[in-house]
């Protein structure tokens, strides 16, 4: 899977929603779950009081949760993203929106580099402002399914905002109109307090990502480390405050509080792709990041 670096990128979506999406591996890093961290649930934001929005964005999320689509299409969009692999989509599975006759907008502001979530994808939503530097692109993942899913349901075109992840609630917030932030943002009590969010769509663990062999497996045991993160996502925020006086204690049963010295050095990247190069290139000694993504990053590392 290859990810670009596209800042502020608006792209207009076209009449139809095509979908497709890469998996784990990595013969020379390994990705392993951060055993002393809670697992995060995703949601998708809105403006606070936008009920029209949010309720529309729950009721497609409750029925997939239901009927079992939203893990159909999480598995799908995984495979799709794995560039050894041509998943067929399951019997039932919609893979095409036609919203060509709706004159309303409904913008999504994500970061295109977090598959399953969103990632570029030949098979995705064609996607181009005419400006774009790596020109036209098409973007396919779960979420950007939600979205189409959401924008006729609202009677809406879709428009993709392809933006800098710590920017996109900044940007919600901007918009006068109907608009959702996904990019796989965790349910967070000070990200409660800019935004309201829908119901829970997924669930996450935090892995590291580091060198095959070296065996990290807490965020503990990252003490005295240079740690990789994408600016403003919940590894950065859980990173930083272990770095406190107080340190961070994770929302779990039994819970022990994690504490990392001052010379543990916390490295912020705009992009995982941009993570894993100062990886590759021994600027930094792990990455902390949410476990299905990481799989796919390295997959052809």
């Amino acid at each position: 899977m290859k990810k670009f670096a596209l800042a502020c990128v608006a792209t207009a979506l076209s009449a139809v929603c095509l979908f497709g999406m890469a998996a784990c591996g990595g013969g020379n890093y390994e990705v392993n779950k951060a055993t002393d961290l809670a697992p995060e649930p995703f949601g998708i934001a809105v403006k606070k009081g936008n009920t029209e929005v949010k309720a529309a964005l729950d009721a497609v999320i409750n029925e997939w949760n239901e009927n079992g689509n939203m893990e159909k299409y999480l598995t799908y969009y995984n495979e799709l993203s794995d560039e050894d692999l041509s998943p067929t989509a399951p019997d039932g599975l919609k893979l095409t929106w036609n919203l060509s006759s709706y004159t309303e907008t409904l913008d999504m502001y994500t970061e295109s580099g977090f598959a399953p979530y969103e990632f570029i994808q030949n098979n995705g939503y064609s996607v181009s402002d005419g400006s774009a530097a790596e020109g036209s692109y098409k973007v396919a993942g779960l979420d950007v399914a939600i979205a189409c899913e959401v924008a006729e349901k609202l009677q809406c075109k879709l428009v993709i905002h392809d933006v800098a992840f710590d920017d996109i609630i900044m940007n919600l917030n901007a918009n006068s109109g109907k608009a959702i932030a996904a990019a796989g943002i965790s349910i967070t009590e000070e990200r409660q307090e800019a935004v309201d969010f829908s119901v829970p769509y997924s669930y996450s663990t935090i892995s590291v990502v580091c060198a095959e062999g070296a065996g990290y497996s807490t965020l503990q045991g990252l003490n005295g480390l240079k740690i990789g993160v994408q600016k403003g996502t919940s590894a950065h925020t859980i990173a930083e405050d272990a770095m406190k006086e107080g340190g961070y204690t994770p929302d779990m049963e039994n819970a022990v509080k994690i504490s990392l010295s001052s010379s543990t050095e916390v490295v912020t990247y705009e992009t995982y792709s941009a993570a894993l190069a100062a990886l590759q290139s021994g600027k930094i000694d792990v990455i902390l990041m949410d476990t299905l993504p990481a799989q796919l990053l390295i997959k052809h590392a």
